[in-house]
C-alpha cells in the first residue's frame, strides 16, 4: 500500500514537471515546489481533496506551509 507521502510526491511530480528529479520531503514547503504559484494551489488542494477526502484551508495552501503540515492536518 502506498503511504501519503509517496502518494503526495507522485502528485507533485504529476502537477509539476520541474519537480521530476527534486528531492520532496516532509520539511519541504509548498513555496519551494518549482513553479508553485495561486493556480497551483487551488490545483493542489482539488488533487488533496480528491484523493484524501480533505477539505484543506486555503490559509494552508499559501505556500508557507511544509507538506508536514499539510500530511498533518489530513490526518487530523
Amino acid at each position: 500500500m502506498q503511504s501519503m507521502m509517496e502518494r503526495i510526491r507522485e502528485g507533485i511530480q504529476d502537477m509539476f514537471p520541474a519537480a521530476i528529479g527534486a528531492e520532496i520531503t516532509t520539511e519541504m514547503a509548498l513555496k519551494q515546489i518549482p513553479d508553485w504559484d495561486s493556480m497551483s494551489s487551488v490545483n493542489f488542494k482539488v488533487f488533496l481533496e480528491e484523493n484524501f477526502g480533505a477539505q484543506v484551508p486555503d490559509e494552508l495552501l499559501e505556500g508557507g506551509s511544509t507538506l508536514r503540515e499539510i500530511i498533518r492536518f489530513i490526518r487530523g
